[in-house]
């Protein structure tokens, strides 16, 4: 499985790193799952036709634009970021905003890391009005952290690495199994652009520090399983089962409870969930409960109570079912292949704009990729991001230069 799936998308992904590849390997292992576990044999096929419209999707995108010539090719010249000192200090400013969000939460709950059950903590860590310091960890934490990857980058100085170490502490404490691998998703992104193609070279300097990202990375994973489960076999266990990534879901969805259930829903049902997100933070209607976590409840014994539900995230080929039907659901998969597809290759298709706007785009693309995964949950991490850093970008750009630039449109501050 993991062979075919490579074949298709080779020629789609930039690095091992790239949140595509990654795709592509836990789908292999989802695609097992899905014929050993799912029963009726029209499911099966279901699925796997799904998974080819999503190919047809990204890969169309690649080809009506020749995205991977943009991607591979990159002569430096060609590319221009300015206003590099509006970045730094729009950076500064929300590194501060994060730093200060952490430290709160950690005084008054603790980080969910070091607590006897990570997962569970960082969901209720956040609760009774603490949602908007995840809210800032999401949006804010992916935005600075891409953005010190690229002052790096762009200016070899050191003195960016040191805020950056302090974003990947923070980052690992939050309690989630594969968090530091955040970060070197949003270095993947900005190092692979192709205004970078003259500067891998200096790749071979960071590839001592590659076996250190991959001891955290797999420390930390290994820390919160041994913690949840019972002994190293269970945590082998787990660590097996995280690698279906968000194919345990099928797990719930084809029971007949669920099948039952979310027979109901409609595309309208798809309009008002997707809208969900920012409307429930702007408390114009209140939040919907995740799809994943109602699929659980469902299947849950009678008069069984848990404070704390965590459920799987809903993929595109169950999300397109449960509200376009069993047809629908194919080009639902395409569209949201060309979605992702598209947003990928416009980041990568960027050579002339403000150092912010670069990053911005870096940082919703990595949003962006979970549209496969949870498209519930890219909007709600990507409308976090826009929220908090636009505003932090618009004052210090007035701040520092009495004036806004957006494209060929300015702002100027007004008079006092």
């Amino acid at each position: 499985m993991l062979l075919v799936y490579w074949l298709l998308y080779r020629k789609l992904v930039y690095s091992i790193i790239d949140p595509l590849a990654i795709f592509v390997f836990t789908t292999a292992f989802a695609s097992v799952l899905v014929i050993e576990a799912v029963p009726e044999q029209r499911d099966i096929w279901h699925f796997f036709a799904c998974q080819f419209g999503l190919w047809l999707g990204i890969a169309g995108v690649y080809h009506i634009k020749k995205g991977t010539s943009l991607m591979n090719s990159g002569d430096s010249n060609l590319f221009q970021f300015d206003n590099i000192t509006l970045l730094k200090w729009s950076t500064y400013v929300l590194l501060s905003i994060y730093v200060l969000s952490n430290l709160i939460v950690a005084n008054t709950k603790g980080f969910a890391l070091l607590s006897d059950a990570p997962s569970e903590s960082r969901v209720t860590n956040f609760q009774a009005g603490f949602g908007v310091f995840q809210k800032i960890n999401w949006g804010v934490g992916t935005f600075v952290s891409t953005s010190l990857i690229f002052l790096y980058l762009y200016t070899l100085k050191r003195i960016y690495l040191y805020p950056l170490f302090i974003v990947i502490l923070f980052t690992a404490l939050d309690g989630s199994k594969s968090s530091l691998l955040r970060i070197v998703i949003a270095a993947g992104f900005v190092f692979y652009h192709p205004a970078f193609a003259q500067k891998r070279e200096f790749a071979k300097k960071l590839q001592k520090f590659i076996p250190i990202a991959l001891t955290g990375i797999m420390g930390i994973f290994f820390t919160v399983l041994l913690k949840e489960n019972d002994g190293l076999d269970g945590a082998a266990l787990a660590f097996i089962r995280r690698l279906l990534y968000t194919a345990d879901t099928v797990l719930y969805f084809y029971t007949p409870q669920n099948l039952d259930y979310f027979a109901t829903f409609s595309p309208w049902s798809y309009i008002d969930r997707l809208t969900n997100p920012i409307l429930g933070f702007l408390r114009i209607q209140p939040y919907q409960e995740a799809l994943g976590n109602i699929m659980v409840e469902n299947v849950m014994p009678p008069n069984t109570t848990v404070d704390v539900i965590v459920g799987p995230n809903t993929p595109f080929y169950i999300e397109g079912r449960i509200y376009f039907g069993f047809l629908g659901a194919f080009v639902y998969s395409i569209l949201i292949g060309y979605v992702c597809g598209f947003i990928r290759l416009y980041y990568f298709s960027i050579m002339r704009s403000s150092a912010f706007f670069l990053v911005l785009v870096g940082s919703f693309c990595q949003f962006a990729n979970k549209i496969v995964s949870d498209i519930n949950l890219a909007i709600t991490q990507s409308f976090d991001m826009f929220f908090f850093v636009v505003p932090v970008f618009v004052l210090t750009s007035f701040l520092l230069k009495d004036r806004l630039t957006i494209g060929k449109i300015r702002f100027w501050k007004p008079s006092l």
